[in-house]
C-alpha cells in the first residue's frame, strides 16, 4: 500500500508519477459513478475509459495547469490529507462539465431581470451589458480585483443547493435572490457585460461545491454490488417518504432557516433577510433543530442520518424550483 512518504518523493521527483496517477485513478472512479452520466459525462456510461479520461482532465487542468498539486503536497500532513484534496479536484473537474448548463439557465434568467427596472440592458457590438437605469457608467470588463470585490459582495446571497443524482442543472437562486445578486453586482460595479456577470456566476458556483456536489471521498456501493438490495432499497422509499412528509410540513420560513443553517448563513443574516430580529431567528431555529430529531432524525437509524440530512436539503431545494417552474 501506497503511503505518504513514498508520494512525497515521487511528487519531488516526477510532479505526477505512477503511484500518484493511480491514486488518483481510484479516486476518480470512487467519486464520479455517483454523478449522472448524462449531466457530467456527455451522456456517455462510466466506464474505464472514460474514468481515466476525467483523471487526465484533473492531472492536466487542475493539478499542472493550476498548481493544484503543488498546493495539496504543500498542505498535506498524511496520505489520508491527499485523498481528500484529491477527491476535491476530482468534484471541481465534474463540476466544470457542468457550468455550461447552470450559467446558461442563471444568464438568461439575470436577463429577464435586467429587462426590468432598476435595470436595464444595453447592447454595445456583440456584448450585453446590464447596468442601472438611473446610473449607466462607461462599458468596460472587469479587471481581477473587480471580479473579486463583485465576488465577494455576492457570496452572502443564499443559493438553493442541488443534489449530485439530479438529472438537471439546479435553478441555484431563487429569482428573488438573484434579482437581490444582480442589484448587489450592478450597484458595486455600476454596469457590467454578461460575459463578465458569467464569470462571477462561475467563481461562485465553485464556491457552491461543497454543499452541491457532497462530501466525504468513499464510495457508495452500486445496486449491483451492494449486500440486502431489496431491503435496502426498501429502507431508502420509506425514507423518502418521511422526509417529504417533513418538508411538506414546513412554510418558507422555515426552509429559509433550514437551508441557510447548511450554507453557514449566521443568525444575523438570516434575521436581515427575513426582517426579523436576530433572537427570533436563533429561537426559530432550535425549535426546528428540536423537531427535526424528535419528529425525523428520531425514526431514522444511525448509518442512515447523514443520508437523510442530504436527501432533506435536496427536498427543500427542489421545493423552492417547483414553486417558481
Amino acid at each position: 500500500m501506497t503511503n505518504f512518504a513514498a508520494l512525497h518523493r515521487e511528487y519531488e521527483a516526477e510532479t505526477i508519477g505512477r503511484q500518484i496517477w493511480d491514486l488518483l485513478l481510484e479516486i476518480t472512479k470512487s467519486v464520479a459513478h455517483r454523478y449522472p452520466p448524462n449531466v457530467y459525462n456527455q451522456g456517455e456510461s462510466w466506464h474505464a475509459g472514460s474514468y481515466e479520461e476525467l483523471a487526465q482532465d484533473v492531472a492536466v487542468d487542475l493539478l499542472l495547469a493550476e498548481n493544484q498539486i503543488r498546493y495539496i503536497f504543500d498542505i498535506a500532513q498524511g496520505i489520508e490529507d491527499v485523498r481528500r484534496l484529491l477527491v476535491r479536484q476530482v468534484k471541481r473537474a465534474l463540476y466544470r462539465r457542468r457550468y455550461p448548463t447552470v450559467v446558461d439557465r442563471l444568464l438568461a434568467r439575470a436577463r429577464r431581470i435586467a429587462s426590468e427596472p432598476p435595470f436595464t440592458i444595453q447592447e454595445v457590438g456583440s456584448q450585453r451589458w446590464v447596468t442601472l437605469s438611473d446610473e449607466p457608467r462607461p462599458f468596460r470588463d472587469l479587471n481581477d480585483a473587480e471580479l473579486r470585490s463583485a465576488v465577494g459582495v455576492a457570496h452572502g446571497v443564499p443559493r438553493l443547493i442541488a443534489s449530485p443524482r439530479a438529472e438537471r442543472a439546479s435553478m441555484v437562486y431563487t429569482t428573488p435572490a438573484l434579482r437581490e445578486l444582480l442589484g448587489l453586482v450592478v450597484g458595486e460595479l455600476g454596469g457590467l457585460s454578461e460575459r463578465d456577470l458569467a464569470r462571477i456566476f462561475e467563481n461562485l458556483l465553485t464556491a457552491w461545491l461543497p454543499s452541491s456536489l457532497g462530501d466525504g471521498e468513499g464510495a457508495e456501493p452500486s445496486a449491483a454490488e451492494a449486500p440486502g438490495t431489496a431491503d435496502m432499497s426498501l429502507a431508502a422509499s420509506e425514507l423518502g417518504d418521511t422526509i417529504r412528509m417533513f418538508t411538506a410540513s414546513l412554510d418558507n420560513v422555515d426552509a429559509t432557516v433550514l437551508l441557510g443553517k447548511a450554507q453557514g448563513f449566521s443568525d444575523d443574516a438570516l434575521a436581515r433577510r427575513l426582517g426579523r430580529s436576530r433572537p427570533w431567528v436563533a429561537d426559530r431555529k432550535k425549535a426546528l433543530l428540536d423537531r427535526l430529531t424528535d419528529d425525523l432524525m428520531s425514526d431514522v437509524e444511525e448509518d442512515q442520518r447523514d443520508e437523510a440530512a442530504r436527501l432533506l436539503i435536496d427536498e427543500l431545494s427542489a421545493g423552492f424550483e417547483e414553486r417558481e417552474s
